[in-house]
């Protein structure tokens, strides 16, 4: 009797998780969503932007890259990403707000996101004759100058993207710091800083040449913390072609 018991126990217990399996995600209340919304506005959109289009952090409407569900997606605003900028939110915040900012963020992934006013094909043509490739990677291809972009649409939103076209020195990347050595006896070198420690320095020129400086033989080491290698492209490109350009950067989501 008491295996049969079991039996019956262990089917019900699969019927119900098949069933659950099958039924629609939970809705928040109208009032959470509200409640969220308030707390995204104030919170949020600094880095998501207004309505989650995106800005420094990426864009929220549509497929996320780090959330599948309401779940994950309060887990990522109370505990951040760990290796990206998303930092987080247990101590600001009360977890009943987490919770709703968390359903709030949910809506916006389940919309489509709006369309941008560039055309990404031919973007992508831009990339490529404007010389982009030389400096950055993507999908493994390029150069090391610049930063790896496989991942950027995923990172960043449109006015970001835009902004480091038109004037890169005030979006300067992490880790990029420009550096201009004098040698005592050679050539002045300058470029992104690739290693340093107390005796050496290793710089990156325009051309890609990783230079091996010893300390003591340099007369001045500037760090210019404000300065860039990237060209600005405010009157290379016109406003469509920038348009195409940032949206094709969008695309860039990485691998699935």
């Amino acid at each position: 009797m008491r295996a049969l018991l079991c039996v019956i126990g262990a089917t019900a217990a699969l019927w119900a998780t098949a069933y659950a399996q099958t039924q629609p995600p939970r809705l928040a209340p109208p009032t959470d969503v509200t409640a969220g919304r308030q707390v995204f506005d104030s919170q949020c959109a600094w880095c998501h932007g207004t309505d989650g289009e995106g800005g420094t952090g990426p864009n929220l409407r549509g497929k996320l890259r780090h959330a599948t569900d309401e779940k994950s997606i309060v887990d990522i605003v109370m505990n951040g990403i760990p290796g990206t900028e998303m930092p987080s939110f247990r101590s600001p915040l009360t977890e009943r707000s987490i919770r709703q900012t968390a359903a709030y963020v949910l809506t916006l992934s389940r919309g489509a996101g709006r369309p941008g006013g560039g055309n990404a094909q031919r973007g992508a043509a831009l990339y490529q004759s404007t010389g982009c490739a030389s400096c950055h990677i993507v999908n493994g291809q390029g150069g090391v100058l610049g930063p790896e972009l496989t991942a950027i649409g995923s990172r960043r939103g449109g006015p970001y993207l835009r902004e480091a076209l038109v004037n890169p020195g005030a979006t300067h990347p992490a880790g990029y710091v420009v550096v201009r050595a004098v040698q005592a006896n050679g050539p002045e070198v300058r470029g992104i800083r690739v290693n340093e420690d107390v005796f050496w320095i290793q710089i990156r020129d325009a051309s890609g040449t990783v230079h091996s400086l010893e300390k003591e033989a340099l007369t001045k080491l500037e760090r210019q913390l404000d300065a860039t290698l990237m060209p600005s492209y405010a009157t290379r490109l016109s406003a469509t072609e920038l348009d195409d350009l940032v949206a094709y950067l969008g695309t860039l989501r990485g691998n699935p």
